[in-house]
């Protein structure tokens, strides 16, 4: 009896293998045949991958405004006289005082800052600097742009 369970173990386990067997084929034979039935004919796939829900843009913020600036205006001009306050932008502009002495704006230091002083004679004629003068002759003029230059050494140089 022993031999008849034997067997039937021996028969069950024989059949279980071949089913095995015989699913593996199919599958081989299944994966086989479909890949060469795509062929090198075969299209290549193409995936186009859109956003189905429309992205909206992130909101700007508001423009700001500056305030306005307010400033004092430039000052135009001050009133020339011997030993007065005048301007930086007025540095080395002629000024006639009150008196009719002929004065020119000099920076006079960080304590005296800039003010009008008494030049030597100027004779009217116009020179750039650098150009060579001669000291014996020549002690004020004025540069292209109308401001005071002088002779300082062989050279006209800014100043008084």
């Amino acid at each position: 009896m022993q031999q008849d369970r034997s067997r039937q173990i021996i028969w069950v386990l024989a059949g279980i293998a071949t089913l095995l067997v015989a699913v593996f084929v199919v599958l081989a034979t299944y994966t086989f045949t479909r890949d060469r039935d795509r062929g090198a004919d075969a299209a290549p796939v193409t995936v186009t991958v859109t956003s189905s829900p429309a992205e909206v843009p992130a909101p700007q913020p508001a423009p700001v405004t500056p305030p306005p600036v307010t400033t004092q205006p430039e000052p135009t001009g001050s009133t020339p006289y011997e030993g007065g306050p005048c301007f930086e932008s007025e540095a080395r502009s002629f000024g006639t005082a009150a008196d009719g002495t002929s004065l020119v704006c000099n920076y006079m230091g960080a304590d005296g800052g800039f003010r009008w002083v008494q030049h030597a004679d100027n004779d009217g004629s116009v020179h750039n600097l650098g150009e060579p003068c001669d000291p014996a002759v020549d002690k004020v003029a004025q540069d292209p742009s109308g401001k005071a230059i002088m002779c300082g050494g062989q050279f006209w140089v800014d100043g008084p």
